[in-house]
């Protein structure tokens, strides 16, 4: 007799952390740049450069890039940009951290500012929130059929199990070139560049990961044109890629989350030899994980008329698949410009990030706060100020629902921005339209009991002649067909034909007549 055994993948989080960081610097502005009059704008990102586990605690190193655009102090009020790059050290206090367990780290800047110290001079300050979940590569083994027992009485409990079938990181590169419309001067140098990824939307395909979306590019630059010295461009770049994957497949639950890694953009000539090619190159970095809800007949028991049997049970942990789906959240409002003497003539450029400010179990599933940041860069009727720009959090609020889910429940959520439209409803007041994207995949903790072992050894029959051969049996509360038929030495069929009843649950105080199998 032996057990026939089915094993399960599955990721186990051990651990969650959060930590806030705070990076402050100076930065000297380089001679070959003007004196700083007016800071119109500030940029920047958290990249990630290491991130190990060690015992009891993850490293995390990286660094702020950041990049500032400013008008100088000249007459003629030239827009230029600088960058620079403040490295950061973190470490975080994860009990559970083993060397080798898998990290999932979402870093994101939660502020960024830079004021004017003097005209040399900038000071750069920046608040950062890292998220860490901590896990596990786990397989589990499920007992689900016996071998060389025929002769034995199985008891079977049915259940789903959501198995990891697909764990990967991939990277997909996108290049293209965009040509400035005729009305538009040639390039002379590029002064501040914008990419940003929106409206993505990634499926499942047969052993494949099909991925749509749009960069969107905006540029300023200054112009070979004397009457128009600084020129603006936005342009979306469609995006449709595919992935392979092996073991992917079409409608299989999936947490895939992209983001936009490095994107560069370099001028080009065209064919008559005039910079007015924008070639770019963009890396996008995708998280892959696909799950399989996998049905099974657990053994939670088993017995014999022939033999005695002793089954060793164990209560195994697995996961079970709640729900996988994607929602929409819209998100407006109206921002007042500052100062309102200052008109605005024309939006060059608009740009959102969203933001998660809480994620909380509620009763009906996940409750979901945040803002969609919003940056517009627009021209003012002001020459001695040509360009501002506005920045303004807009508030939103959305539950996903979630039957099932439960405060032991893991969840994985991923927000992105799918749509941004900013007009003008006056010269001091700006109307914001946005929807944001929310992905979850929300997975229940359970335990299964079955067996997992089983010794065998002769019938004992001295315990078989002292049971009674016939016995009016009142059932009681908590009974089941099953425990009767065990510890009378007989089978539930058995049980049924005699008393004309379903291969169902008995009822307190239901009588039945119990014949002993010999």
């Amino acid at each position: 007799m032996e057990l026939v055994r089915r094993t399960i993948r599955m990721t186990r989080q051990k651990g969650k952390a959060v930590s806030q960081i705070t990076l402050d610097d100076d930065y000297n502005i380089s001679e070959t740049m003007p004196d700083v009059n007016l800071i119109i704008q500030e940029k920047g990102k958290l990249e990630i450069g290491e991130i190990r586990a060690e015992n009891g605690r993850a490293l995390i190193r990286g660094e702020l890039q950041f990049q500032v655009l400013y008008l100088d102090d000249l007459e003629e009020g030239g827009l230029h940009s600088i960058r620079g790059k403040i490295p950061f050290e973190e470490s975080m206090n994860v009990e559970t951290a083993r060397d080798g367990d898998s990290l999932r780290l979402n870093s994101t800047l939660e502020d960024l500012s830079a004021v004017l110290i003097n005209s040399r001079k900038m000071g750069i300050k920046a608040v950062g929130t890292l998220e860490l979940i901590v896990e596990e590569l786990a397989q589990e083994e499920m007992t689900t059929g016996l071998e060389g027992g025929e002769e034995a009485e199985i008891r079977t409990i049915h259940r789903t199990a959501a198995a990891l079938t697909v764990q990967k990181k991939d990277t997909c590169r996108v290049k293209d070139e965009i040509i400035l419309p005729a009305n538009k001067p040639n390039i002379k140098e590029l002064i501040w560049q914008d990419v940003s990824l929106r409206s993505t939307e990634l499926r499942p395909g047969e052993d494949e990961i099909l991925m749509k979306g749009e960069l969107v590019v905006f540029i300023l630059y200054e112009s070979e044109d004397g009457e128009q010295k600084t020129g603006w461009l936005e342009q979306t770049i469609p995006v449709n890629s595919r992935i392979d994957v092996s073991g992917s497949h079409e409608g299989a639950a999936a947490n895939l989350t992209v983001a936009l890694g490095n994107a560069d953009l370099e001028v080009k000539l065209d064919y008559d030899g005039e910079l007015r090619v924008l070639h770019i190159d963009a890396v996008l970095n995708l998280d892959i994980r696909m799950y399989e809800e996998e049905g099974m007949d657990l053994i939670a028991d088993l017995y014999s008329l022939k033999k005695e049997l002793f089954p060793e049970k164990e209560e195994t942990p697995y996961e079970r698949l709640l729900i996988s789906s994607t929602s929409r959240c819209r998100v407006a409002g109206r921002i007042a410009t500052e100062p309102p003497e200052m008109q605005i003539l024309q939006i060059c450029h608009s740009s959102g990030e969203v933001k998660l400010d809480e994620v909380s179990i509620a009763e009906q599933g996940l409750l979901v706060q945040g803002a969609l940041q919003v940056e517009v860069l627009y021209i003012t009727s002001d020459d001695s100020h040509p360009f501002l720009c506005r920045k303004e959090a807009l508030p939103f609020e959305q539950l996903i629902e979630v039957p099932g889910m439960t405060k032991d429940s893991v969840w994985y959520l991923d927000s992105a921005l799918d749509q941004l439209a900013v007009d003008m409803v006056s010269g001091t007041e700006l109307e914001v339209k946005a929807v944001v994207i929310l992905s979850v995949l929300v997975l229940a903790r359970e335990r299964a009991a079955h067996v997992v072992s089983v010794t065998e050894a002769p019938l004992d029959t001295e315990s078989l002649k002292a049971l009674p051969a016939f016995v009016l049996y009142v059932a009681q509360p908590g009974d089941t067909l099953w425990d009767i038929a065990r510890e009378y030495h007989s089978t539930e069929k058995r049980i049924c034909e005699i008393n004309g009843c379903a291969l169902e649950d008995v009822h307190p105080g239901q009588k039945l007549i119990l014949i002993k199998e010999v």
